[in-house]
């Protein structure tokens, strides 16, 4: 694009001149002694007409003294300034000066701002430049083909659009050139709000990883050519692979196909059922063999109704053993209170373990167990106390118990509430069903827990732990799969081996090469 040619550190000459100018010339950029201008330059690149654009132009102080600056704006229309003049500049401070453009048609423009420094140092120039650009142009930095077949072509289109009604020109460089890849044109224009189009082919003749790149370059004011790398690679077997692919493709829709059909015909024949009415089905009975049930607590006979199984059901107690049962519950409890008296009679009078194994051994009996052998033990002390009043016998009373055997009982006592407070823990932390309880303890009111509660669901951190879980057995799964698929390969290649007569290295190597110039003929 030509540029207008203007005089006197560009101002035009057709203008009324501003007084300043008469004292001075404009022609550093960018910074002097005292003043600097940020930036240097002013581009209103890839404008639209009838609107407004704006730029800010600072001027900064970099001098060690307070200054005042004067600042002589554009001349043309199209451009107008705007700042709030602040009088002396201190150092270190600046001045925003805004720059506004309207333009009105699709050309270029150019203008100055002026600083004017006096005596002081160089008056600074501050050049303007507008131009209209292609907005939408987006050239990707790389173009990946993948991987292409020997012996076939493909394309990829590049699209270069312009929106305004200008024309632009492009020019394509080959920076590294390679034979497998060709790209058109080279040389070209963009259409005034149209679109262009570069074509690259991509046709391999070895199996090879192949790359160009091209620069692509605008007849645009200020643009910055664009480097575009194109990367293509060609590997063996690549056209069976899309052979197989195409007839595997065809066998999926031929089998999709004949699903449907075979829907359609049950759905035809399920029609033709509709008038029918629901098939009568009468599940199997199998009879259970139960000789007796409870029922509230009493054993119910099932399979007898005479008057012995009556008797059998008025003689109960409800949560007591029946008769028939009491004898052998009875000679079982026996057995074991002789037992545990031979294993107590075994040990010393002054040791504390018969008294804590008795109490724990009544821990693992029932509550009937227990009420069964208190009435056997109150039996055999109420015979005796009645032998006394009939009979005529020495009957000396017990002795007191010591201070140790008291103290034993006391022990044993302690011991056993453990046990039942252990239990009572672990059955709570094991519970899988929450269980509410309205019983109330009485506590004195100066009563302190020896452990403030945390109600912290996550105190044990047991989400690292199932992530951990979780990444254990994507690991073996992983590990899993790696040796199957190493498996089926090697299986596969040792049945290749053992099809072409492999037996040694010299065979090995010539069936290595007939494979590979069979794949790279396209033949296998």
């Amino acid at each position: 694009m030509a540029v207008m040619a203007c005089a006197d550190g560009g101002y035009p000459r057709e203008l009324a001149r501003h007084p300043l100018l008469e004292k001075g010339k404009f022609e550093q950029l960018h910074r002097n002694e005292i003043i600097e201008t940020r930036p240097h330059t002013l581009h209103f690149g890839g404008f639209q007409i009838h609107k407004e654009h704006s730029h800010v132009l600072r001027i900064l102080n970099t001098s060690p003294a307070s200054l005042r600056v004067s600042v002589i704006g554009p001349a043309t229309k199209e451009f107008r300034m705007s700042f709030d003049k602040k009088g002396l500049l201190a150092p270190g401070m600046s001045e925003d000066v805004t720059i506004t453009f309207t333009p009105h048609e699709w050309k270029y423009y150019y203008d100055t701002v002026k600083v004017f420094c006096g005596d002081l140092a160089e008056n600074l120039v501050v050049p303007i430049h507008a131009y209209p650009s292609v907005n939408d142009l987006s050239l990707p930095r790389i173009i990946d083909f993948g991987r292409v077949a020997i012996g076939t072509r493909k394309t990829r289109t590049i699209p270069l659009s312009c929106k305004i009604p200008i024309q632009f020109e492009y020019e394509i460089t080959v920076l590294e050139d390679h034979p497998d890849f060709e790209v058109s044109p080279l040389l070209g224009a963009i259409p005034a709000d149209g679109a262009a189009e570069v074509v690259v082919t991509f046709a391999p003749t070895r199996h090879r990883t192949s790359r160009v790149e091209l620069r692509f370059n605008l007849s645009q004011f200020d643009f910055d050519p664009v480097v575009v790398s194109v990367v293509g690679s060609c590997a063996p077997d690549l056209l069976r692979d899309e052979i197989l692919q195409s007839a595997q493709a065809e066998l999926d829709v031929e089998a999709a196909h004949a699903r449907q059909e075979r829907m359609a015909a049950t759905v035809e024949k399920l029609k033709k059922k509709k008038g029918r009415g629901p098939v009568q089905v009468r599940p199997p009975t199998f009879a259970l063999e139960v000789s007796e049930h409870t029922v509230d607590g009493v054993k119910v006979p099932a399979s007898r109704c005479d008057q012995q199984a009556t008797n059998f059901v008025l003689n109960q107690t409800a949560g007591k053993l029946p008769l028939k049962d009491l004898f052998t519950f009875i000679r079982e409890q026996r057995e074991g209170m002789k037992t545990l008296q031979r294993e107590q009679a075994g040990k010393a009078q002054e040791d504390v373990g018969g008294l804590e194994a008795a109490v724990l051994a009544d821990e693992d009996e029932d509550k009937q167990a227990l009420e069964l052998r208190f009435e056997m033990q109150y039996r055999e002390v109420d015979k005796s106390d009645r032998d006394k009043e009939l009979k005529s016998t020495a009957a000396r009373g017990e002795e007191q118990p010591s201070k140790e055997v008291v103290e034993q009982c006391h022990a044993a006592h302690r011991t056993r509430h453990g046990r039942l407070l252990q239990r009572r823990m672990e059955a709570d932390a094991g519970r899988v069903d929450s269980v509410l309880h309205h019983a109330h303890a009485a506590v004195p009111s100066s009563y302190k827990p020896a452990a403030a509660p945390s109600w912290d669901e996550n105190a044990n951190d047991t989400f690292s732990v199932r992530l951990q879980v979780i990444d254990r057995f994507l690991r073996a799964g992983a590990r899993l799969l790696m040796r199957l698929r190493a498996s089926k390969r090697s299986r596969s290649l040792r049945e290749a081996m053992r099809a072409a007569g492999v037996v040694d290295r010299e065979s090995c190597r010539s069936w290595v090469e007939e494979e590979t110039k069979a794949a790279a003929a396209g033949t296998k």
